[in-house]
Parts: C-alpha cells; structure tokens; sequence
C-alpha cells in the first residue's frame, strides 16, 4: 500500500510541475531527502524547471548557522544533479521565513527569463575554450563557432559546432558551468543544444 501511495504521489508531483515553472521540493528537515524526494527532484531537473529545496520543520532544529550548514553538506552533496539549486529553511507550523521562501521563488522565476548578450556569452565560452579544449576523436576535435541563447523559460542556448556527434557529456557540463559562472542562473535548469553547423 505505501509504495502505491508513493508512486501516486510521485505522478501527482509530475502532473503539477507539467503545469509549473517552478518546483518547490519539500522535504522534513527532521528526515532529510529520502529516495522518492531525489526521484522528483530528478525530474524536476530533467524537466528544465526552477528548484528551490525547502527544509520545512526546521522549527524542530535548533537554528544556527552551524545547523543550516550541516544539513547543506549533508543533504545537498546528493544533488549532484542540480548543484545550482538554493535550500531555504522554512517552518510552515510556525510561518518561520516564509515570505522569504515567497521572494526567492519570485526571483527564480526572473531569473528564468534573464536574457545573455550574444558577445558577452561568446566571450565566455570562448575564454573556457581557452582553458580547457574541446573533445577529439583522431584527427577530428570539435569546434565551437559560436553561441547564442535562442529561448527563455527556460534559458536556452544553443551550441554552433562543427561535429555534434563528438560533444562528451562531460564538456558539456563544463560548458553549462562556465556559463553559470559568469551569469548565474541560480534556481533554475538551463538547457545547451550542441547544432552541427549546417544542421537544422
């Protein structure tokens, strides 16, 4: 019975984030994350939505900077998939920080729509380039030609590449971290599409 009831709520979960820009992880500050909390978390991120991680009764945590940054290192180190998410330590019973968890939904959800100029991103990326080469396969090595975000809501910036088929997920991330570096995006997935030139 309670995995059925598990799985329900997991669907319910999709069919409201279906709908959202943003999806507020609510967890038991007094449990932690637990594997059905990853799960949604999850598809949160693979959705390209907004994710704020809220540590609701944190009323029953002594509430010190020293306690917030335990169960920051503690629960988040499982978020390796969405480093970029903020944690926000709330009390539903008591109303603690509440409106605050309100704000930072709200500039989330700007940030959402933020809008990179072309040069600046070109000038990051070619600067990581720089750094860091891309991937080759023989003779062959990818070259990026240019970038440029082609949508909001989520930010989406795509790629200009001489071969796509030679991109490694690990570049790509170091991409999408070379962009986060440089303009943020905290709170909300972004998605980079690597386009062969020449490619529709």
């Amino acid at each position: 019975v309670t995995r059925g009831i598990e799985q329900y709520s997991v669907m319910r979960a999709q069919e409201a984030l279906a709908r959202a820009d943003i999806g507020l992880l609510v967890v038991d500050a007094s449990e932690g994350l637990t594997a059905q909390d990853l799960h949604i978390a999850g598809y949160i991120a693979d959705a390209h939505k907004g994710l704020i991680v809220v540590a609701n009764k944190w009323d029953l945590v002594e509430d010190t900077e020293e306690s917030r940054d335990r169960f920051a290192s503690r629960e988040l180190r499982r978020f390796r998939f969405a480093p970029w998410a903020p944690l926000a330590f709330v009390s539903a019973k008591t109303g603690l920080n509440i409106d605050g968890l309100l704000d930072l939904a709200l500039e989330v959800g700007e940030t959402r729509f933020q809008r990179v100029p072309t040069s600046e991103l070109n000038t990051v990326v070619q600067r990581a380039v720089a750094k860091h080469g891309p991937p080759s396969k023989g003779r062959r090595a990818l070259r990026i030609q240019y970038v440029t975000q082609a949508e909001v809501n989520p930010p989406t910036f795509v790629f200009f590449v001489s071969d796509a088929s030679l991109l490694h997920f690990s570049y790509k991330r170091y991409m999408e971290n070379a962009v986060r570096k440089a303009f943020g995006f905290e709170g909300t997935a972004i998605r980079l599409i690597f386009r062969s030139r020449g490619s529709n």
